[in-house]
Parts: C-alpha cells; sequence; structure tokens
C-alpha cells in the first residue's frame, strides 16, 4: 500500500521536474557547444538528418516525458545563422519522420503475424478439441496441446505486450517529429 502511495508521489515530482512552456509544451533544454556535431555527414534522399548520437541524447531526454505531451526543443548554439537553423529543424524533422515511419511498418509486421498466429492458434485448439474427442493416443494429445498453448500465448503476448511497447514508441516518434524547435543566441 505504502509504496503504491509512493509511486504517484515520485510520480508528481518527476513531472513538476520538466518545465513547460506557455502552450503547455514539455521544454528540453539542448546547449550545443560546435555546430558541425549536430548533422550527420550523410544526406539521404537529399534530405540532412541529425546523427546518431544527437538523436539519442534526445531521445534519452525525452523518456520522462509522456509520448501525449508536445514537446519544445530549445537549442542553445554561438554563431548559429539562419540556414543553420533551418537545417536543424529539418534534420530534426526528418530523422523522426524515418523512425516513425520504422515504427509503423513494425506496428504493420507485428499485425501480420498477430493474425497469422491468431488463425493458427484457432487451427490448433480445434485440432486439440478434435484429438480429445476421438480418443487418440495420450502423446499425440499431449503435442496438440503444447502447440496450440504456444501459438494461443504467443497471439497473447504479439497483441498485449509487444504491440502495446511498439504503439508507444510510435507515439514517442510522433510527438518527437511534431516538436516545436526554438533557438537561444
Amino acid at each position: 500500500m505504502f509504496k503504491f502511495i509512493q509511486y504517484f508521489k515520485d510520480k508528481k515530482i518527476l513531472e513538476k521536474d520538466r518545465p513547460v512552456d506557455s502552450e503547455g509544451r514539455a521544454i528540453v533544454e539542448i546547449k550545443i557547444k560546435d555546430k558541425s556535431e549536430v548533422l550527420s555527414p550523410f544526406v539521404i534522399d537529399g534530405q540532412e538528418v541529425i546523427n546518431a548520437e544527437f538523436a539519442n541524447l534526445i531521445d534519452n531526454t525525452v523518456k520522462s516525458i509522456p509520448p501525449s505531451q508536445s514537446i519544445n526543443i530549445n537549442i542553445s548554439c554561438n554563431k548559429l545563422t539562419e540556414s543553420d537553423k533551418d537545417s536543424f529543424t529539418h534534420a530534426i524533422k526528418n530523422y523522426y519522420k524515418n523512425s516513425t515511419l520504422d515504427s509503423q511498418r513494425k506496428m504493420n509486421n507485428n499485425t501480420k503475424i498477430l493474425i497469422a498466429m491468431l488463425i493458427l492458434s484457432i487451427f490448433s485448439l480445434t485440432a486439440l478439441f478434435l484429438v480429445n474427442f476421438f480418443n487418440v493416443y495420450w502423446l499425440i494429445v499431449e503435442i496438440v496441446d503444447i502447440v496450440a498453448w504456444v501459438f494461443t500465448w504467443e497471439t497473447i503476448d504479439l497483441f498485449v505486450f509487444q504491440r502495446n511497447m511498439q504503439r508507444y514508441e510510435k507515439l514517442r516518434y510522433l510527438a518527437l517529429y511534431n516538436c516545436y524547435v526554438t533557438y537561444k543566441d
């Protein structure tokens, strides 16, 4: 009981730790020492993206922010031109657009596998019913029983646990794609 109360107390402390702007967006303050370290040296399909280290920094920073909350990334760096600011903003958006699309592909694959496992689960449970009904040799009944429950459990695992994690990941990337980027000089 006391751990349950402590959980909500800790949650309120963490929520107070992240400042929000006037529109309710969580503010993520990032200070960049060298602007050349932000963009990836590679350009994909004519679009710049941020480098993996900078993306990892953003990902780790926003872990405490619920994915339903909007994000304001506030970047401070000396000597940024308007062109640099536009490049950074587009690179952040491009990186998280690609991440969101990848997350959506994973969810689509999860759905396809889920449907296949559900069909196999139904067939194996039907087979289990039939072998029990016709009094087949006990070893075959046990094998069909194990197969039926493996497919059933995998279906539940895909639907309840894995899909939920993939949805959370997609919402996080979508929030970062839709983030508001501001600059301080």
